[in-house]
């Protein structure tokens, strides 16, 4: 049995060997591999990690205290007490109560040295929402987001809205220019074939009305700058224009041919594939919804539940000039692309990954600042 100064916290049989992390000397486990601090090397380990850090001190920022754990002290041999790592983080990491030591299991270290970033991130999901959230959503019927700030401006996306207004604002200034528009760059379902290869691109880039072309670019805005993001410039491209394409041949397979030629513009196909994308991805983020003058922040997996649910009805009702197929089919697609992708984007996006374990526990607050 190991002396109790060099006696590792969790296996108690096992000596703590001298060891690193990143410039910082610690004391590890050389069986389950957990970390011993002391003497302030948490606090100088984080700072290290962080550029914009000089100073830093972990037990300001401790969650909820658990109580009384079996893991003992090394130093002061008494049981150490259990913490959340931060207040909307349930990892939990041990603190003696005498000494500054603590003791972290191997998974928790990464997390504890970028625990600033991480609550930085949290504080921001968080946030209040305002009177100013409020006015907008009542006067335009349109939800607030509530979510990280893209690290990478979204081109793509901002080149996208630019080229669905500059042809929308084109067909109303002339009205033979609006036919042309519709005639060449809409998806007609008795073109031929040739043409609509190209129609199941140009057809996303065309709008209907002022409030289609408004609805699709604020919904755009909203979810495609943090995918664009994550995915990188190209890859979002095509994975928004791919989408476009299936939701376009969903509406095309399930069209009631007998109600005549089908005319499908827009690009709430590929929009809704962002949905599902977004969904998937973004799990702490929140989306408002009101009810009457009552604002909530909620999930995005129970916003687009809600959304889905409204275009399955509407489509039972069989109500016209909506194409709930390319809606629902696109939302399905994004999906599948998004599960399919999420293993690269968890090794890609680490906060993303952090973000999304179950042990956040994220407060919607609904007080208004």
């Amino acid at each position: 049995m190991p002396s109790t100064l060099h006696r590792c916290p969790n296996c108690f049989h096992q000596t703590l060997l001298e060891s690193r992390v990143g410039r910082q000397a610690v004391m590890q486990c050389d069986d389950c591999l957990g970390v011993w601090f002391e003497d302030g090397a948490l606090n100088q380990a984080i700072a290290h990690k962080h550029d914009d850090i000089s100073v830093y001190e972990h037990e300001r920022n401790l969650g909820k205290r658990i109580g009384v754990g079996g893991r003992l002290c090394r130093r002061c041999d008494i049981n150490m007490e259990r913490f959340h790592l931060l207040e909307q983080y349930e990892v939990e990491v041990d603190c003696c109560p005498d000494c500054d030591g603590v003791w972290l299991d191997q998974p928790e270290v990464e997390l504890a040295l970028k625990s600033p970033q991480l609550n930085s991130a949290l504080s921001t999901l968080s946030k209040h929402l305002t009177w100013r959230s409020m006015v907008f959503q009542f006067l335009t019927g349109m939800p607030v987001e509530y979510n990280l700030k893209p690290h990478r401006t979204p081109w793509v996306t901002y080149a996208m809205m630019a080229i669905c207004i500059l042809l929308f604002v084109a067909g109303q200034l002339n009205g033979q220019w609006e036919n042309t528009l519709y005639l060449y760059l809409g998806l007609h379902s008795d073109a031929p074939t040739q043409w609509q290869l190209g129609q199941l691109i140009s057809h996303q880039f065309m709008h209907g009305s002022w409030l289609h072309l408004a609805g699709n670019m604020y919904f755009l805005w909203v979810v495609g700058d943090n995918i664009e993001d994550v995915l990188g410039h190209w890859r979002y491209l095509g994975v928004y224009l791919g989408a476009g394409v299936l939701a376009a041949l969903a509406e095309l397979v399930f069209f009631d041919s007998s109600q005549g030629p089908l005319l499908l513009v827009g690009a709430s196909g590929a929009i809704a594939a962002l949905f599902g994308l977004y969904m998937m991805w973004f799990r702490r983020a929140s989306l408002t919804v009101m009810i009457l003058v009552l604002q909530f922040k909620v999930a995005p997996h129970w916003y687009f539940l809600v959304w889905s649910l409204t275009n399955i009805v509407g489509m039972i009702m069989g109500e016209s000039n909506v194409a709930y197929m390319a809606h629902l089919g696109g939302f399905l697609a994004g999906i599948l692309v998004g599960w399919l992708l999420y293993p690269w984007v968890r090794r890609n996006n680490p906060l993303l990954s952090w973000l999304n374990q179950p042990e956040v526990k994220l407060r919607r607050t609904k007080h208004i600042s």
